[in-house]
């Protein structure tokens, strides 16, 4: 009996599960580890239709959704929060900074919002007018007994039209060491700007952002709560304040628009200081999705409970952790799930503590390719948004090893900001990027962040599973690779992969053989963690897409298969090309490719696979049966590299009698559809998905017992497994 909480995983397993993480939880306790860990799944609607749901950050329905997941998520699990909405990320060429949900909630148990109905959970289209404004701020100062010393609001209109008052301000502060009933304070902004409106600076930010402040002298106030209205909704903005003033004026806002009845606000601004006595989780916009930021947790089973929790406030808000492609594939959301870990506060993370610990984190995933590619999306490799190390540029891992080696002499305490300089310009991706970057020290101890100071590493190879309980487990296994090399530091050289890296472990069967082999080495440090509880991972990440019958049976006594799996391959980047006035990265998406997989190598003495007439060179796999990649020209695309080379699909499978050179059974692969027609929407739900998948699938009795010849290649050495059907000539099919 599978538990819906935790399938695709039975109730035994999943028991299993928790006692492993039990143990890994043991094993930081018993080496002094104090490892905090956290991530960023990102989501999307059902439905998704849009640029803002494709690659835009933002849009008109995005903060719609992530409104309803907040008041979703509060209502179900994260009940006392506050939703402020304040200003997240801005990249160059955006106008704006990006909008970022803050929900945060006070550890000690008491509420900091009562009411989450008086927030707005929606899109905001609400009925409130300038009179809802003006009401608010006069009953506010009156409770925050501003009245009394002569505090009252200001009128704000725009420059343009100063006569027409869209909006109130008034000057506001909270003073801690002030006598009792006195920690409010205001000052007389008439003194500047008169009895007339204030003219805002010209823009489009909420009004607290637009004061003009410059005009303000050294001897007056220049923080200020606003009221406005945007969408027929008030929105209150929040001016930068302590954490405790902040959480008076939280509750002394809910005591007003109660008092008024009023319901479906905004509450925006400046969040207090980051402190241990608020939570907090942050929804952010982020382009095609929208990006969950995680509550910090201290134990494995803290994150699978959060984890668990959004994944069902997602669910209830319309919003899922996948998307269905066109030709009926399910993919992740394509916003990436980064797992982050680190300590409880900047300068305790037990990478400063541990010095050997980054260095042996470094070495360890550069041994093991599977940890980079088994649970990253699809766009992958050294133009990626988390290429490896050895993905970046040439001398990467030479220098890495020098510095690996100083970060270990350095000792504890470190010297934090030569730690900082070890690493920053080599774990980066080829542009200098250094936040993208599969192992990133973004927030580690970089000065030239405002929030890079944080103890933080961050793992950005992994891609956000539809299900939580996968992608817990996924965390977990990290987890418990971070558990050993703390306690055993890893020091083994770097591996010179050459093109054995691509070539090899863009192959399903060799990843798995790789994770068999993280396991084993687990075991050996006492940390059990079954490879088969991967399995749900692997399986999303590497679909099957089709089974030849062949050969004699094998000792099951089920007759032979020849298994297709969906492989991985990386996107090149391409010559910079112009875009409007500018120049655009441009990456060659027109290749693909496929695993063939023998469970049973034996049943190679007898046939032979030839995909477009060519024959594929099978590999032993340490799992059993043999492997062989396929790489294709699925789509015709320009730019692209080698234009000359025609589109090879469909694939041509056929399965030769070595004695006989004949077709024994054949089928036929479409990367789009049998009809090559454009398909006018995304599938409408699962069972389309599977009929589109299905139908990419055709089994192809006209070539059998057709004769062939079996011609011989060379392969190349960097494609040892993979047949790279744009090294030779198009055969006739």
């Amino acid at each position: 009996m599978t538990s819906p909480a935790h399938f695709p995983y039975k109730d035994s397993t999943w028991a299993k599960i928790k006692t492993c993480g039990a143990s890994v939880e043991t094993s930081l306790k018993d080496a002094g580890v104090f490892l905090t860990i956290g991530g960023e799944p990102t989501f999307v609607p059902l439905a998704p239709n849009g640029a803002e749901w494709r690659t835009a950050a933002l849009g008109p329905t995005k903060l719609g959704y992530a409104r309803r997941l907040a008041r979703e998520f509060i209502q179900t699990a994260f009940r006392g929060a506050v939703v402020l909405a304040t200003a997240g990320k801005h990249y160059p060429g955006e106008p704006l900074p990006r909008w970022t949900l803050l929900l945060q909630k006070r550890t000690d148990g008491e509420s900091l919002w009562r009411d989450p109905l008086r927030l707005c959970g929606g899109l905001a289209t609400g009925t409130h007018t300038i009179k809802e404004a003006e009401r608010f701020i006069r009953n506010l100062t009156q409770a925050l007994r501003l009245d009394a010393v002569g505090g009252s609001a200001l009128a704000l209109a725009e420059t343009t039209a100063p006569a027409e008052v869209i909006g109130y301000v008034l000057p506001l502060d909270h003073v801690e060491a002030s006598e009792p009933g006195r920690a409010w304070i205001t000052d007389n902004w008439r003194a500047v700007f008169g009895d007339n409106s204030v003219a805002l600076i010209p823009g489009e930010s909420v009004f607290g952002l637009r004061l003009p402040l410059d005009r303000l002298g050294e001897n007056h106030l220049k923080r200020a709560l606003t009221t406005e209205i945007i969408a027929g909704t008030l929105t209150i903005f929040i001016p930068p304040l302590s954490l405790l003033g902040y959480t008076a004026l939280l509750a002394v806002i809910e005591a007003t628009l109660e008092a008024l009845d009023l319901r479906d606000v905004v509450l925006a601004g400046y969040p207090p200081p980051t402190d241990a006595a608020l939570t907090t989780v942050g929804l952010a916009s982020d382009p095609g999705v929208i990006e969950i930021n995680i509550a910090p947790c201290a134990q494995w089973i803290e994150y699978d409970e959060q984890l668990t929790q959004l994944y069902v406030a997602a669910s209830a808000a319309g919003l899922c952790a996948r998307k269905l492609h066109y030709n009926g594939r399910e993919l992740g959301t394509g916003g990436g799930a980064h797992l982050v870990f680190g300590g409880p506060l900047g300068r305790t993370s037990p990478f400063f503590e541990f010095p050997a610990f980054l260095p042996s984190i470094i070495r360890y995933w550069q041994h093991h390719p599977a940890l980079s590619y088994a649970f990253t999306g699809t766009y992958l490799g050294p133009s990626s948004q988390a290429p490896r190390i050895d993905e970046s540029t040439y001398e990467a891992l030479y220098e890495l090893e020098i510095a690996c080696a100083g970060a270990e002499n350095l000792g504890s305490p470190q010297n934090l900001a030569l730690y900082d300089l070890l690493f920053r310009d080599l774990l980066m991706d080829r542009s200098g990027n250094t936040h993208r970057a599969e192992i990133s020290v973004d927030k580690l101890w970089n000065p030239f962040a405002p929030n890079g100071r944080l103890g933080l590493v961050e793992f950005r190879a992994f891609e956000t599973n539809p299900h939580s309980a996968v992608q817990s487990v996924t965390a977990l296994f990290i987890r418990a690779i971070l558990a050993r090399l703390i306690k055993s530091p890893f020091a083994s050289p770097f591996i010179r992969w050459s093109g054995e890296l691509h070539d090899k472990y863009f192959l399903p069967a060799f990843i798995w053989d790789d994770l068999s082999a993280i396991c084993a080495d687990l075991a050996r440090h006492r940390l059990h963690f079954e490879v088969e509880w991967l399995r749900a991972a692997w399986e999303f990440r590497f679909p099957l897409i089709g089974e030849l019958p062949i050969g004699h049976p094998t000792r099951a006594g089920a007759l032979g298969s020849l298994r297709f799996r969906q492989a991985l391959e990386a996107w090149p980047l391409l010559g910079e090309s112009p875009h409007v006035g500018t120049v655009s990265r441009t990456v060659d998406a027109s290749l693909d490719r496929i695993e063939a997989h023998l469970p049973d190598g034996a049943l190679l003495e007898t046939g032979a696979l030839l995909v477009n007439g060519f024959p594929v060179e099978f590999r032993p796999a340490v799992g059993g049966g043999a492997a062989a990649g396929i790489r294709y020209r699925a789509f015709y695309l320009t730019p692209s590299l080698q234009p000359h080379v025609p589109v090879h699909a469909p694939l041509l499978l056929e399965w030769v009698d070595r004695k006989t050179l004949t077709v024994l059974v054949a089928a036929r692969w479409h990367v789009w559809n049998r009809t090559h027609t454009a398909y006018v929407q995304i599938p409408s739900d699962d069972e389309a998905a599977r009929a589109r998948r299905a139908e990419r699938w055709e089994t192809w009795p006209h070539t059998i017992g057709q004769a062939r010849y079996i011609p011989r290649i060379d392969f190349p050495p960097e494609g040892k497994h993979t047949l790279d059907l744009r090294r030779y000539p198009a055969q006739a099919r």
